[in-house]
């Protein structure tokens, strides 16, 4: 689970996760989820922490492992969900 490895890379710098949240500009608890597995890693939180620790994350993910990134909606499609929740 990634949230396992993100927990063990910052636990070898010993860091807490109010200053890895913090440096993510997220709440601790918004954190806690992600080592937690609560929470999907998306491809800026690896960015980030790839910055935080001083590695690259992608390194000590599964090679089966899916990271997300969150879907952006077009402009008409939030005009067409406004219009549609009217």
């Amino acid at each position: 689970m990634p949230g396992t490895v993100i927990k063990k890379l910052r636990n070898m710098r010993n860091l807490k996760q109010e200053a890895v949240a913090k440096e993510m500009g997220i709440s601790q608890a918004a954190y806690s989820k992600i080592e937690n597995n609560v929470t999907e890693l998306t491809v800026r939180h690896c960015r980030i922490l790839s910055k935080i620790f001083g590695v690259n994350v992608y390194d000590y993910l599964e090679d089966d492992f899916e990271i997300i990134r969150p879907k952006v909606k077009a402009p008409e499609e939030e005009a067409t969900e406004a219009t549609d929740a009217a």
